[in-house]
């Protein structure tokens, strides 16, 4: 994660702040006044992902607040084509039991269409992206 910079970053009120850094992760941290992520906000996520990547799919990376859930309309939109329209990869930051626990649950639950995996710090999930970037670009296009 040395010298990584912000290219650029766009936010929607009430809802997500977005960066896009050099290494072509973008990280989505969600407002601590979303309680509850709903398809609007997934929708409103893939808009600025879209803005950031220019119409690519992106590596995305989500931090979250200590208390927040998705809905089941939201966890089924997420996991979707529809979804991920614009997810090359998800690594998602769960640094603590519970937020874990809702992690393993969509995982398993909802079974994501993109390769998603949790990882404690930033770093790893980091590593984990740029290492899937290829795979996970080769996986894309021979669909």
């Amino acid at each position: 994660m040395k010298n990584l910079s912000i290219i650029k970053e766009t936010s929607v009120a009430n809802i997500l702040q977005a960066q896009l850094y050099s290494n072509g992760i973008v990280e989505i941290t969600w407002d601590k006044k979303v309680e509850v992520v709903e398809v609007m906000h997934l929708q409103k996520m893939q808009e600025a992902v879209k803005e950031l990547g220019e119409g690519k799919k992106m590596l995305l990376f989500f931090t979250t607040p200590d208390f927040i859930q998705v809905s089941d309309a939201g966890r089924k939109f997420a996991a979707s084509k529809e979804g991920t329209v614009y997810s090359l990869a998800i690594a998602v930051q769960v640094d603590n039991s519970a937020k874990k626990f809702l992690f393993n649950f969509f995982v398993n639950f909802s079974k994501p269409i993109v390769p998603t995996k949790s990882f404690s710090t930033k770093q790893e999930a980091f590593k984990w992206l740029e290492k899937t970037k290829n795979s996970a670009a080769k996986a894309y296009f021979a669909v």
